[in-house]
C-alpha cells in the first residue's frame, strides 16, 4: 500500500531537478530558448521596447490600415491669407484624476477640433485660410515610470496610450480639421512623460513614447511604403525632429517649440529669461517666438520683443499645478492666427469643458 505520508522535501535540490528535466532538449528547443532570451533582453533594455513596438505596428499597417475617411475642404474664404496655429500639448492620455481619464481626454480633443473648425470657418468671412499648423508639444502620453506611484494613477498601459489611444485621437483631430483647410503641417516635440524610464536610466535621448505616438499618427495618415494613402500624402506633412526643439516658419515669423521640462525655475522669472536669451544665441537658426507646455498653465509674455507662449493642458484636477504653482484652471489649449503683413494677429484660448459639471462638452459629430 502506498504511504499517505507526504514525501520528504527538506533536501530537495530545485536546480538539480530542473537541470535533469532538460537534459534531453533537442537542438531546436535550445535555439528557441536562446532566441527567447535575446528578445526578452531587448525588451527590458531601457528604450528598446519603443522601437520594437513601432516596428510591429508598421508591419500590421502594411497589411491592414485603420479606416479613415478624408473630407474635402470647404471654400478657402476671401480676403488676406491667414494661417492658424493650433498648439496641443500635455494631454497626458491615460492619467486618472477626479475629472479626467482616457475617455474624457479623447472627448476633449474632439471638442477642441470642433471648436477650432468653427472659429476657422468664422474667420473665412474676412480672410483666406488654406493651411493650418498643428504643433504637438509633448506629454501626449502619461507614461508609467516617471514617478514611483504613477502606475496607480493611470487607466491603461503606456503601450496602449502611445499605440492606440493618442494616435487615434490625434488622427481624428487632423481628419476633422481637413474639412476646413486644404493642408495641415504637423510639427512635433517629445515630452518628459514619454521617456521609457527615469531620466537617470541611460536610455537613448531620442527614444520616447511621444515620438512613437507621432510616428504612428504619420502611418495612420500617410500609410506605409507598402500601403500608402495618396489622398493625404500632400495634404498633411510632418516634422518630427530628433532634437529637443522644432522650428516652424509662418510667413515671416519663425516659431521655436520645446516641451518645457528643459526650463529651470518659474516661467517668466529671471532664470527663465536667461535661458530664453541663451537659446536665442545657441540655437543656430534664428527664431522669433517660443512655444512650450509642461507647466499646465496658460500664460504668455514678451522678452525684448520675443514672445513666449506657455500652453495649458486638456487635463483637469492636476495636483502638480495645484501644489507647485498654486494654480487650478479650466482645461484649455491655444489657437493663433498669423498673416503676412503683421505676423501674429490673434492669440486665444480654446476652453475645454467636456466631462466637467455644467460643461457643454461640444464635440464633432
Amino acid at each position: 500500500m502506498a504511504s499517505s505520508e507526504p514525501e520528504e522535501i527538506d533536501d530537495f535540490d530545485v536546480q538539480q531537478w530542473a537541470s535533469a528535466q532538460h537534459r534531453d532538449d533537442t537542438e531546436e528547443i535550445r535555439v528557441l530558448k536562446k532566441e527567447n532570451a535575446s528578445l526578452r533582453q531587448r525588451l527590458t533594455v531601457a528604450g528598446r521596447g519603443a522601437s520594437i513596438v513601432l516596428g510591429a505596428v508598421q508591419e500590421a499597417f502594411d497589411e491592414d490600415l485603420p479606416r479613415i475617411s478624408v473630407p474635402k475642404p470647404k471654400k478657402h474664404g476671401k480676403g488676406d491669407e491667414e494661417v492658424p496655429v493650433l498648439h496641443i500639448s500635455d494631454t497626458q492620455m491615460g492619467k486618472i484624476t477626479e475629472t479626467y481619464d482616457t475617455a474624457i481626454g479623447i472627448g476633449r480633443l474632439k471638442e477642441l477640433a470642433s471648436k477650432t473648425a468653427k472659429i476657422i470657418e468664422l474667420r473665412k468671412s474676412m480672410a483666406t485660410i488654406k493651411e493650418l499648423r498643428l504643433y504637438l508639444g509633448g506629454d501626449m502620453v502619461e507614461g508609467e515610470v516617471i514617478f514611483p506611484h504613477q502606475p496607480h494613477l493611470i487607466d491603461t498601459s503606456v503601450i496602449k496610450q502611445s499605440v492606440r489611444d493618442v494616435p487615434y485621437a490625434i488622427t481624428e483631430v487632423i481628419v476633422s480639421l481637413l474639412s476646413v483647410v486644404e493642408k495641415i503641417h504637423v510639427v512635433c516635440v517629445a515630452g518628459n512623460h514619454g521617456r521609457p524610464a527615469s531620466k537617470h536610466s541611460g536610455s537613448h535621448p531620442e527614444t520616447n513614447w511621444d515620438t512613437v505616438c507621432y510616428e504612428i499618427v504619420r502611418m495612420m495618415v500617410h500609410g506605409t511604403e507598402v500601403n500608402q494613402r495618396a489622398d493625404t500624402l500632400e495634404r498633411v506633412t510632418f516634422n518630427i525632429p530628433p532634437s529637443f526643439y522644432a522650428l516652424d516658419t509662418v510667413f515671416n515669423t519663425t516659431n521655436l517649440m520645446i516641451h518645457g521640462h528643459q526650463i529651470r525655475g518659474m516661467i517668466g522669472g529671471p532664470a527663465f529669461a536667461r535661458q530664453m536669451m541663451g537659446w536665442r544665441d545657441s540655437i543656430r537658426e534664428p527664431w522669433d517666438n517660443l512655444y512650450f507646455g509642461h507647466f499646465h498653465v496658460y500664460k504668455q509674455g514678451d522678452l525684448n520683443g520675443r514672445w513666449w507662449f506657455c500652453n495649458g493642458t486638456t487635463e483637469s484636477d492636476n495636483d502638480y499645478a495645484l501644489e507647485r504653482l498654486s494654480s487650478s484652471t479650466t482645461p484649455r489649449q491655444r489657437l493663433q492666427f498669423f498673416n503676412a503683413k503683421h505676423g501674429m494677429i490673434a492669440d486665444m484660448p480654446i476652453f475645454l469643458t467636456y466631462g466637467l459639471a455644467g460643461g457643454d462638452g461640444e464635440q464633432a459629430a
